[in-house]
Parts: structure tokens; C-alpha cells; sequence
């Protein structure tokens, strides 16, 4: 082979292997063409966020009147001028007691059972012997007068002696010192306190049980030294059973403000008695509220309210968005508050829902309460 056609051999090899090469990139190229021209294609002019809408409810505000109330607690307990104490004039011993502390018993019904003590049967049976005695005397001056052994004088004393022995032993006897008894309900209503158990010896005049009406149940409750100034007598309160089911409150009125301070408690007691047709029961927990402010005023829930950056905020609902109000709060309670803002006005639409996740200016779809 000549030099001329090695060379020529050479080049023509050298031509395939870089043909060959080439086929096989070509697959990718396109793919890769095609690829990023598809994403070129996609991206085309950039897309506009979609904006956000929080779902809120709405209330309008309104003019109400609100008051501001004073939360405190207590119990109940008898009224002390109301309370019948039972007792006896005479020492005496329990047989039996019949009716337990908070039970409501009727005109005549049994409470407890005495007997007389030992003590008072001596008495008793002393003052018989005395009578006795002293009739012997006076009988004994009579026919020591008619045979004038003795005087006038001595039959006078006499006589005396007779009568006021007679009286001694005439009380104890009607005052029951000589038999047993049975102590009955004067009237009807609720036992509040029984003193006594079986087989004990009261004093003459101990109480044995107490009964109250049940219409003289009054609620005592302690108030703070600074907080006393805000009540005054006939001043309304509401009650509410701690522990009752029924929500709607009793009405009441405050019938004493005590002047001194309870040396457990460290409390100001005030006593507060319920309407003639509500009824309370002994020792029951009660809270009560004392209205001491009234007015009529822009009101919203409590709920509605947040707390941003050191001030009060109210959202409110205008063309579809979301509007902030920085307001004062006027008078509350547990549930309301009064709004006072230069911004705010009557029938605007207030987010009482879902105002936690509202920006000024927010877009808002609202949901109407029902």
C-alpha cells in the first residue's frame, strides 16, 4: 500500500468513529432540547399568589345596657332573730332524739325526747317534802293558836312557809320536772341545728334543737376590707346555688353590712337574703353577684376581644376585608365589655369568631350566625 492510500484509510476510520459518536448523543440532545424548552414554555411570565381569606362570624354591635357586676361568695345559715331554739326550764336527760339537722318537719312533728335528770328528781321530790312539811307546820300552829301556845304572828309565818313551798313544788311540776316529754315542732320548717345526742345532761334553759323558717335563710358572705365601701343595705344581688343545676338567678337583697373584720377570715361579712319565693338550703354554697355600676354603652362578648402589643383590639367587617380597632374598654363583666373608640360605631360587624387569624386589611368570608 502506497503512502497515499494508507492515509486515506486512516482518515475514513477516524470519519466513522466520530459519526458513530455522534448517533449515539443525539437521543439525549433532543430529550434535553425538548426539556428545557418545555420548562421555558411553563414558566412563561410569572403567576400572581392567590390572596388569603380567613372564614370569620360576625355579630352587629349594638347599644345595651351592661352592668358591672362583684363577684363573692358564701353560705347560708339561719337568720338569728328568726331562729326557735327548744329547751327546757329544768335539768334534764335525753331519752331520744328524732329528727336530724336539716330536715323539714311540720307543726307537731316529734323532735327529741327528755326525761328529768337525777338531780332534778331530788329537786323535785325536796320541794314535795318540804310542802309536806311546812302543810304539817301550819296545821300544828293552828292548834297551838287555839290553845294560845303560839301567836298570830307565828300562824302568819307559818302559812308563809306553806305557800311558798307549794310554789316551788307547783312550778317544777308544771314545767314538766316530773315526767317525761316529748318536744314538738311549734310550727313548720327546717331544723337547723340539733345540740343534743341520746343520754345527755342539759342544764336548766340548755338549747336542745334549733328550727328555722325556711323563708329566713340569709347567705353570709365575706367581701374584701377595700371592697365594703361598694355594697350598702337594700342593695340588689343576684344569688346562685355553687352547686346548683339551674342557672337562671334568685333575687335578692343585702340586709347587713357588718363593721368589723372576721379574725379567720380577714373578710368583711355581708349578709344578703333571697326573694320571699326562692329557697336556699342550710350550709349551701352560693355565689353572688353585686351589680355596682349600670349604663348603656357599645357591647361586644368578652371572646371578641384580643390583646395586641399592650391594647385592646376589635376586628370589624368592611367590603369583604378585615378592619382593625384599637379601643378602651368602659364597664364589664364575665361576659361583656363596652367598647368606647372614636372608629367604632352602632350596627358595624363585629368578628366575634376567628379573629385570632385576622391582619389588617385580611381578606374575610363571613359566616352569619343564625
Amino acid at each position: 500500500m502506497t503512502l497515499l492510500q494508507w492515509r486515506y484509510a486512516v482518515v475514513v476510520v477516524v470519519a466513522a468513529v466520530l459519526i458513530g459518536v455522534g448517533l449515539s448523543y443525539w437521543p439525549s440532545f433532543v430529550a434535553s432540547s425538548h426539556k428545557h424548552g418545555d420548562t421555558a414554555a411553563q414558566e412563561g411570565p410569572t403567576a400572581e399568589p392567590h390572596e388569603p381569606i380567613a372564614k370569620v362570624t360576625v355579630m352587629d354591635l349594638r347599644r345595651r345596657v351592661i352592668e358591672e357586676t362583684l363577684t363573692v361568695y358564701g353560705s347560708t345559715l339561719p337568720a338569728p332573730d328568726e331562729s326557735q331554739t327548744l329547751s327546757v326550764p329544768y335539768e334534764c336527760r335525753v331519752r331520744r332524739v328524732l329528727v336530724t339537722a336539716g330536715r323539714v318537719v311540720d307543726l307537731g312533728t316529734p323532735l327529741v325526747e327528755v326525761e328529768p335528770s337525777h338531780e332534778t328528781k331530788l329537786l323535785l321530790d325536796g320541794a314535795r317534802e318540804e310542802q309536806q312539811t311546812a302543810k304539817d307546820q301550819f296545821t300544828l300552829m293552828q292548834q297551838r293558836l287555839e290553845m294560845n301556845l303560839a301567836t298570830r304572828q307565828d300562824l302568819l309565818q307559818a302559812e308563809q312557809h306553806l305557800h311558798a313551798a307549794t310554789l316551788r313544788r307547783n312550778s317544777l311540776e308544771k314545767r314538766g320536772a316530773g315526767r317525761s316529754q316529748i318536744l314538738r315542732a311549734a310550727t313548720g320548717g327546717v331544723v337547723s341545728l340539733v345540740h343534743v345526742r341520746q343520754g345527755q345532761i342539759v342544764p336548766p334553759g340548755g338549747s336542745l334543737v334549733e328550727m328555722i323558717d325556711d323563708q329566713h335563710i340569709l347567705v353570709r358572705f365575706g367581701v374584701e376590707e377595700e371592697d365594703r365601701r361598694l355594697f350598702q343595705k337594700g342593695q340588689r344581688v343576684r344569688l346562685f346555688p355553687v352547686h346548683g343545676t339551674d342557672t337562671h338567678p334568685m333575687e335578692g337583697d343585702i340586709r347587713v353590712v357588718t363593721q368589723q373584720v372576721n379574725l379567720a377570715t380577714r373578710l368583711v361579712e355581708v349578709l344578703a337574703a333571697p326573694g320571699p319565693q326562692d329557697r336556699l338550703l342550710l350550709n349551701e354554697y352560693v355565689r353572688g353577684e353585686i351589680i355596682i355600676a349600670s349604663q348603656e354603652g357599645l357591647v361586644v362578648p368578652r371572646s371578641a376581644v384580643l390583646q395586641q402589643e399592650g391594647h385592646l383590639v376589635l376586628y370589624s367587617v368592611q367590603e369583604g376585608h378585615a378592619k382593625r380597632h384599637v379601643f378602651q374598654a368602659g364597664l364589664e363583666n364575665r361576659e361583656q365589655v363596652e367598647v368606647r373608640g372614636t372608629d367604632l360605631h352602632e350596627g358595624e360587624q363585629i368578628v366575634i369568631v376567628g379573629q385570632n387569624q385576622l391582619q389588617d386589611g385580611m381578606a374575610v368570608d363571613v359566616d352569619v350566625p343564625r
